[in-house]
C-alpha cells in the first residue's frame, strides 16, 4: 500500500500536529493503546504480539519525546511484557494500574474491595459457559474479567449466553460492564478509564503536542481527554489517531482527527512522527 492509502482521513491535521512535535520533541507526548493499534487483533489474547518494526520505532520515540505511554486494558505486567521499553510509562487495566517512566507503580487502592466479586464472576463464567463449544476465551486479570468471543461460530448465540449467564448477573452485583471487539469486560464500578489515565499523564509534564493512537470504544475516552487538554492552552496541538477496520465502532471514527488503515496505518503515523522529531 502507498502512504496515501494507509492514512485515509486527516492528513492536514496530522501534519499540523507533527510540526509542533518537530519544534520541541521533548514537549511531545505519545500515548498508544496496544491491541488492535500497535498489535493486530487475534482471537486469543495470549497470541498477540508487537512486531519488531513497531518495537524499534517506539524505542526510538521513547528516546526523543518527553513521554511515551502505553495505555491498555491488559494488566500492567502484560503490557510491559509485550513492549519492554525502559523510560516508557504504562497504564494497565484501563487506568487501574500506572507505571511512571521512572518505574514507580501506583495501583488504585479502591480496586481491592471488588476483587472477591470479580473473581466470583470469573468462577461462574468458567463453570456456566461451555467455552469450547461457544468459542469463548476467558482472560482473568484479577480485578477485571475479559470475555472474548471472536472464535464463536454463532456470535449471536454466544453473545446471548454471555449476557444472560454472566453480564446481567455481574451488573446485578453492581459491577461495571464495558464492551469491545467481540469482547465483554466485567470491571469494578470505579471512575477510572483510559481518559482519566490520559489526563493524569499529560498533567505530569509541560507538553505542547500530544498524540493518542487507539482503535476501540475504550480509547474514545483517551481521545476526549487529549482534546480537552489541548483546548485549555492555545499553544497545544492534539491528534487522535484511529486504527480503522470493518469492525470499528462509529464513536471511534467520530472521535478521531486522523483515520488510518488498521495497524499498518498506525505504523505509518508513528514513522512520520519519528521522522519529524529527528529519527
Amino acid at each position: 500500500m502507498s502512504d496515501g492509502q494507509l492514512i485515509t482521513k486527516g492528513e492536514t491535521e496530522l501534519d499540523a500536529c507533527l510540526a509542533v512535535f518537530a519544534a520541541a520533541p521533548r514537549a511531545g507526548a505519545l500515548l498508544c493503546d496496544i491491541d488492535g493499534t500497535i498489535s493486530a487483533i487475534v482471537a486469543r489474547p495470549g497470541d498477540a504480539a508487537v512486531s519488531q518494526c513497531f518495537l524499534e520505532a517506539l524505542a526510538a520515540l521513547t528516546e526523543r519525546l518527553g513521554l511515551v505511554a502505553f495505555v491498555t486494558g491488559r494488566t500492567l505486567e502484560d503490557g510491559r511484557r509485550m513492549i519492554p521499553l525502559d523510560g516508557a510509562a504504562y497504564v494497565g487495566t484501563h487506568g487501574l494500574e500506572v507505571m511512571a517512566p521512572g518505574g514507580q507503580i501506583h495501583t488504585e487502592p479502591q480496586t481491592e474491595r471488588y476483587i472477591v466479586e470479580v473473581q466470583e464472576v470469573a468462577a461462574a463464567a468458567a463453570r456456566d459457559l461451555d467455552c469450547e463449544a461457544l468459542g469463548v476465551v476467558l482472560e482473568d486479570k484479577r480485578t477485571v474479567l475479559a470475555i472474548h468471543y471472536r472464535l464463536a461460530t454463532d456470535a449471536a448465540r454466544t453473545r446471548h449466553e454471555i449476557l444472560t449467564k454472566i453480564v446481567e448477573p455481574a451488573r446485578g452485583r453492581g459491577l461495571a460492564i464495558s464492551t469491545g471487539h467481540f469482547l465483554f469486560e466485567v470491571r469494578p464500578p470505579l471512575p477510572f478509564n483510559k481518559g482519566t489515565a490520559t489526563r493524569r499523564l499529560l498533567a505530569g509534564g509541560d507538553y505542547l503536542a500530544g498524540m493518542f493512537c487507539g482503535d476501540d470504544l475504550t480509547d474514545v475516552t483517551g481521545f476526549k481527554s487529549l482534546h480537552e487538554w489541548a483546548a485549555r492552552d492555545a499553544r497545544r496541538a492534539a491528534c487522535a489517531v484511529a486504527a480503522v477496520t470493518a469492525e470499528t465502532p462509529s464513536p471511534v471514527i467520530e472521535g478521531a482527527d486522523v483515520l488510518v488503515r488498521a495497524t499498518p496505518g498506525i505504523y505509518e503515523a508513528l514513522t512520520r512522527l519519528l521522522a519529524a522529531v529527528g529519527g
